[in-house]
């Protein structure tokens, strides 16, 4: 029996605790990242190239992405 829609199926794969936590995670270094770049701004304490703001979100996805797949090569079973 296939379901009957494909999309309700795809967000109920997608939405699992370890990618709830995974996608708070990045928020977060995205948020403390942007609000650093603003107040420092403001601050005229530190030149903040608005384009980079993104790169600490990647990076904290590239290590979980990184450490769950060692976590799972590496598994007992």
């Amino acid at each position: 029996m296939k379901p009957k829609n494909k999309t309700i199926t795809f967000i109920e794969r997608i939405n699992t605790t370890q990618n709830k936590i995974i996608m708070k995670t990045m928020f977060l270094c995205l948020f403390l990242s942007i609000s650093f770049a603003y107040v420092s701004e403001k601050t005229g304490w530190l030149e903040i190239d608005w384009k980079i703001i993104f790169i600490p979100a990647l990076l904290v996805l590239q290590i979980i992405v990184i450490g769950t797949a060692l976590k799972n090569r590496y598994k007992k079973h």
